[in-house]
């Protein structure tokens, strides 16, 4: 696993790609304490997003179309 600072990142950032597609991690400080982490994306990742994608059209083909003034009402009762 590699470390490096915010801007050291944003100068590098293709070359950290290019080890992360190599399978190894990066971790982002800033004033030492980590706050990100780049991470490989896996096969079980992209099966389960491209799943959830699929409920996600069949969710919204099932229900009734709403109007924006249907959406107003509800933002105004605290419901969206």
């Amino acid at each position: 696993m590699t470390t490096s600072g915010i801007l050291e990142t944003r100068s590098h950032l293709s070359g950290i790609i290019k080890e992360v597609m190599r399978g190894e991690e990066h971790v982002i400080m800033k004033k030492n304490v980590p706050v990100a982490k780049i991470v490989p994306v896996t096969e079980s990742f992209l099966c389960r997003s491209k799943s959830l994608i699929k409920e996600i059209k069949e969710l919204r083909q099932s229900v009734d179309k709403i109007t924006i003034e249907e959406l107003n009402q509800w933002k105004r009762q605290g419901r969206a």
